[in-house]
């Protein structure tokens, strides 16, 4: 467990909910759910480059070093981020 812990984002989850934008949120929201970008993308007409942009965003302001590790934090931490996980 200390291993997988090592991975988590060193950030604390107040200071996380007020990084994000509101966009960032709402495509963090959609990769928690399991869309991949090009479904992201259709989904808000923006192109898979802008996704892709937003999603690297959101991992350099968490501290996150891979999607699955921002998937966890999201998802633990969903109500304070203000996420809804299905």
């Amino acid at each position: 467990m200390e291993i997988l812990e090592s991975f988590m984002p060193r950030i604390g989850i107040e200071k996380a909910a007020t990084l994000l934008s509101r966009r960032e949120r709402e495509i963090l929201n959609l990769i928690i759910n399991g869309y991949t970008n090009s479904e992201i993308a259709g989904l808000l007409f923006v192109s898979c480059r802008t996704v892709d942009t937003h999603r690297q965003n959101i991992l350099a302001k968490l501290g996150a070093r891979n999607t699955a590790v921002l998937v966890r934090f999201a998802v633990e931490n969903c109500t304070c981020l203000g996420l809804t996980p299905c």
